[in-house]
């Protein structure tokens, strides 16, 4: 493995997620003061923009995502080596963070790319040019392409092939906020504290019709080929669901 890929999370892991075998298969309750996002030029620079342009609701899902794939690498994968004050935790919030950057109201209609393809775009600009939202921080190339990666395969869920290591985390991120998937690598104290601090009333419903919007908009969208993904998101937040008290 070279240090770059160590570096910025792009270590090759098998797609097929039934091969991740966690440290533990019992995490304990984590408060939100230790998921918290890192502070850097560059991190508040894209904090800023991304706050500017998404919805409250799909910037506090981006938060919930960071802190969930956080969760999970730090208690059941700590082999990861997800720790503080690190590039690859840089990295991760950075992915997280513009992950859905392509679903807001002045892009989604905006673009013939699917909304993934054209946040990866966007968020490679974004990373590398400090012009384009003002303030300090540039991501190393390197760096950025990791963070583009992950965004463009977030919804390449499958079992063949590789991806890297930051796309398992948005995957892991995703999976949970979205339809209640890898609830077991999550203390459920965990998933209370991290809704109180950023709270999804509604969320399913949101998402839902943000998906429903991308298909109508463009059939042919990454997203159409997530058979019955709209219903498996509001099933999330109904009756019976991981999330249903929180929706």
């Amino acid at each position: 493995m070279s240090d770059v890929a160590k570096l910025y999370g792009l270590t090759a892991l098998p797609a097929d997620q039934s091969q991740d075998k966690p440290k533990t298969t019992s995490p304990q309750p984590m408060d939100v003061s230790s998921l918290q996002p890192p502070l850097t030029p560059l991190t508040e620079r894209v904090t800023a923009y991304v706050k500017s342009k998404l919805d409250a609701d799909t910037y506090r899902h981006s938060l919930r995502v960071y802190s969930w794939g956080l969760a999970i690498a730090r208690q059941c994968f700590p082999d990861l080596e997800l720790t503080p004050g690190s590039k690859l935790e840089e990295t991760w919030y950075l992915t997280a963070m513009l992950h859905d950057i392509g679903t807001c109201e002045e892009f989604l209609t905006k673009t013939q790319l699917s909304y993934e393809f054209f946040a990866g775009v966007h968020a490679f600009d974004l990373l590398q040019n400090p012009w384009v939202t003002g303030g300090e921080g540039i991501a190393p190339r390197e760096q950025a392409e990791s963070v583009v990666e992950a965004i463009l395969r977030h919804q390449d869920v499958q079992d063949k092939g590789k991806v890297t290591l930051i796309t398992r985390l948005i995957h892991w991120g995703t999976l949970l906020d979205n339809i209640g998937a890898v609830k077991e690598l999550v203390h459920p104290e965990t998933i209370e504290n991290v809704v109180r601090e950023y709270p999804r009333p509604g969320w399913s419903g949101c998402f839902k019709k943000t998906v429903e919007k991308e298909k109508a908009f463009k059939p042919y969208a990454m997203v159409s080929r997530i058979e019955g993904f709209e219903e498996v998101i509001q099933k999330n937040g109904a009756p019976g669901g991981l999330m249903a008290k929180h929706d």
